[in-house]
């Protein structure tokens, strides 16, 4: 019985770590209409700042820290910026999707510290 219960925490706790990786894409996905502007305003600062407590989350769960990350390409205006973090999250949520739940993913940890990297260049286009 304890046993049985235990499993399904685990799977509890796993499912929402998946609707964390949609809810970041799905986030990403909304920003994308305001990748066109020069600047972001309030609205898309809370879903920044919303975005990042998420990411964090999802590494978290995965088994990773803070770590630094250099990205290979650095974002220099806020359209590549936000299509990199869209790009970034969609694949994070592909990972976090097909890895099995006992599984500590370095490849979803390595993602969501891209992300967190990429939400840093983003702020510095705010209001």
């Amino acid at each position: 019985m304890h046993v049985r219960r235990l499993l399904k925490l685990a799977e509890k706790d796993y499912q929402e770590n998946v609707e964390r990786a949609r809810e970041v894409a799905r986030i990403s996905n909304e920003l994308k209409d305001s990748a066109k502007a020069v600047t972001l305003g309030f609205a898309e600062k809370k879903k920044l700042e919303k975005l990042e407590k998420l990411t964090r989350r999802v590494r978290s769960e995965a088994g990773g820290s803070d770590s630094e990350v250099t990205l290979d390409r650095i974002p220099v205006d806020l359209e590549s910026t936000i299509l990199r973090l869209v790009d970034a999250s969609e694949e994070m949520r592909k990972e976090v999707e097909k890895t099995p739940r006992q599984v500590v993913s370095t490849s979803v940890i390595d993602r969501a510290n891209q992300i967190l990297e990429i939400l840093q260049f983003a702020r510095k286009f705010i209001q």
